[in-house]
Parts: structure tokens; sequence; C-alpha cells
């Protein structure tokens, strides 16, 4: 390692370490209407009351890594059914997620200063780490190759303007991470070609795609949901999931300007987070629509509203099944987008907003298709609406590429999973 390198890693080092418990009593209060998070704030700082002998870690920064996961983690548990498994995640909906499933155990990530992640290693002794996307931590990459625990990175994916931002500082980069990841397995070549400028040798890196194509939802949720909208609803139920702050009253709007030519349509609207709830339920107050909270609701069959307000987690594959056409948020603001697979599987036609970073390749690949229509602003959101519920063969047509698209991607999980085999066992 290089002077400059050892000396920025150590200046890193000191700085989280001094920052550390204030970034812990900032998400502390951050997070103070959300108990579980405040129960465990400590895990932040690397305190646990489990330990372990031996593990295999697996990283997931929020929610949507963590879905798209599980079915990776059942496969290779599936595999390997004696190696203890840790899932760590840096959010309360990400471990609730994780918690679903059978035989891990489910922690908050210790932040990235060098006790914290000190503490998690001494704690849980992993044999291995796996992260999905790009969390790229120095003292957690440090720690692990101080203690020989080889990094993997799945779903591997590095945007051009971040590779760029990494390269004003080539050396420090490929010292503190880029010779620090044993694998990387990537999503498409142009990623693999990102992680080897920034310092991964290439033999390192490969391309196994992207596992996210390989959904496994519950189906009969799906199901009896769909069953339940045939009998109580209208064929124009327009869904907005996954909704940000700052999102809200231009969707909102959107379905009031539709609902003029389309009169029976009612929304599913499903926020992101707690905040959003509350704000929408203002907003539609304000705007004279009748709404439903769902964990008001005892039975779906009781949604009578022109708005079903989805503030229940775990659900999502219920919130499809009433939805004729849906928009994917976190892409009217600068978020990035959410997962378009997810409504895909389901033959679900779809909407976005123009910012769908987060999601580009599989979003092109729709919009290439004619799975998916991008909504520049709330005038075109509503437009859109109409247009694609008032002529049903283009609704269905729509849908019916959304699902090709999502279909003709599947295969990734698997040889990720052979990948990762060569690693571990290759002894």
């Amino acid at each position: 390692m290089k002077l400059t390198s050892r000396f920025a890693l150590y200046l890193y080092k000191f700085v989280t370490l001094l920052i550390a418990p204030l970034g812990a009593a900032f998400l502390a209060y951050k997070k103070r209407r959300d108990p579980p998070y405040g129960r465990r704030i400590f895990e932040l700082l690397g305190y646990y009351r489990e330990t372990e002998k031996s593990c295999i870690w697996f990283h997931g920064a929020s929610v949507g890594e963590i879905n798209a996961l599980k079915p990776f983690i059942v496969e290779f548990r599936r595999n390997h059914p004696n190696d203890r498994i840790v899932i760590t995640t840096m959010t309360t909906t990400g471990a609730k997620a994780a918690s679903s499933l059978e035989n891990v155990l489910v922690k908050f990530s210790p932040l990235d200063s060098p006790l914290a992640v000190s503490r998690f290693f001494k704690h849980f002794n992993p044999e291995a780490l796996i992260i999905i996307d790009t969390e790229l931590w120095p003292n957690m990459l440090d720690t692990a190759a101080k203690r020989k625990c080889p990094v993997m990175i799945i779903n591997a994916r590095m945007q051009e303007k971040n590779c760029q931002k990494y390269l004003k500082f080539p050396n420090i980069i490929r010292d503190l991470i880029g010779s620090k990841l044993s694998k990387v397995m990537c999503i498409s070549y142009a990623d693999k070609g990102r992680f080897e400028k920034i310092g991964v040798p290439s033999a390192n890196t490969v391309v196994t795609g992207n596992i996210k194509y390989d959904l496994k939802p519950r189906e009969k949720m799906f199901d009896d949901s769909k069953k339940i909208k045939r009998q109580i609803l209208s064929n124009n139920v327009f869904g907005a999931i996954s909704i940000h702050d700052g999102e809200e009253e231009a969707i909102v709007n959107a379905y009031i300007e539709a609902k003029k030519k389309l009169p029976d349509l009612k929304m599913v609207f499903v926020p992101r987070h707690q905040t959003v709830t509350d704000s929408v339920c203002s907003y539609l107050q304000e705007k004279n629509i009748s709404f439903s909270l769902k964990s008001e609701l005892k039975s779906i069959t009781l949604f009578k509203a022109d708005v079903m307000v989805g503030d229940t987690m775990g659900e999502i594959e219920t919130y499809f099944g009433l939805c004729d056409l849906v928009f994917m948020g976190g892409s009217f603001v600068d978020i990035g987008g959410h997962n378009p697979l997810e409504p895909a599987y389901f033959s679900l036609p779809l909407l976005t907003g123009p910012i769908y970073r987060n999601f580009e390749e599989q979003f092109e690949k729709l919009l290439d298709t004619g799975g998916c229509f991008v909504a520049e602003d709330e005038e075109k959101l509503a437009a859109y609406i109409v247009k694609l519920l008032s002529d049903k063969v283009l609704l269905q047509n729509t849908g019916v590429m959304a699902l090709d698209v999502q279909q003709q991607g599947k295969g990734a999980l698997n040889r990720t999973i052979e990948q990762l085999d060569l690693m571990l066992f290759k002894n």
C-alpha cells in the first residue's frame, strides 16, 4: 500500500472513530418514531448480544437489496444447510424483510467505524462477506482483509459518474477498495469494466447478470388479491408503489385529473415511509378524496373508498393484485427509482418518472420493448393513466412485454451461486 493510501486510511479511521457515536445518536433521533430501531441502536456501534463461532455474512443496504438477496439466500441455504448465516442491513424495513427467512440471524450493520466493525467481526467471526450491489466501506474491507475474510460483491453495479469520482484518487481507491475485493460478480460488462478501472484485478471480476430478474414472489397472495379485485372493484385501479417524500402531491394531482375522464378510477397508494403516509393522508383530506388505510381494513373486501393507502409491510403482492397499472415511485424525486421487475413478474404494465438511474438497465429494456412508459411530470402521468386504462389492448400488451423482459433476464441467480461456490469451497 502506498504511503498516501496508508495516510488516507488512517485519517479515515480517525474521523469515523470520532463521528460514529454522533452518527448513531443522530439516527436514534431521526428514527425516534421507529421503536425497533431505537431499541437496537447500539448495534450500529458494534454491540451485539449474540455471538457465533463462524458464519457467512450477507449484507444489503435496505429493503430493496434484502428482497433481491432473499431467493439467493434460500438457494444458498439449500446447497449449504450447515452454514450459519448472518444478514445485516441499515434499515428497519430491510431488517423486517430479512426476518421472514428461516434460520438466519438478522442484525443492523455496524457503522463504518474501526471499532464498530472490529466488534462485529469479534462477535460473529465471518468466514466470508457477501455484499449485494455496491456497498464499499473502507473500514469494513480493511478489517476483512486483516482477518483473511474474502469479500464478494454480487449483483455488482457501478454508475459511470461514481466511477469517475473514484478515479480522481486512483491509487487510494485501488489500495483501499479495489485490491480488497476477492470476487466481483457484475450485472453487465460495462459494470465489470468500471470495477477494473478502480483497481479490481480482471481475474477477480466476472459478469453473472442481475439476480433481481430471478424473482420468487408470493404468487398465492397476488392471486387471492386479484380474485377479490375482480369481485369488488372496477377494471380501473391505478397503483402508485414505493412513493417518497415530495412525490405524493404530484401523484394525487395526476389521479384527480385522470379521474375526470375515468370516473370509476381508484388508486392504491403505497408509501415508502411513514412520513409519506402522514402527508398523503393530509393531502387527500385537503382535496376531499375519500381514502382508507389498509391497516384499518379488516379485509380488502371492505375497500370502498377512492384511495387505499397501503401503510402495512410485507403485503406488496396484495397491493399488486389490486392494480391494473403501476407507477414505480422514487422517480419523480432524486431517489433513482425502484425495482420494476416485481410488478413486471405479474405482467403489470408500468409507468415511471424520469429519474430511474437505480434500475436503468431494466427500465431501458422495458422502454425499448414497450413494457413501460416515462411520465415526465404529473400532467403526463395523468395522460398515460387515461391512455392505458382506456385502451385494454394496449394495457394488456404493455403488461405482456413487461413480463417478457423479466423472464428473459432470469438465470443470474444460478450463475452467481456457482461463482460463490468456487470461491468458498474450492478447497
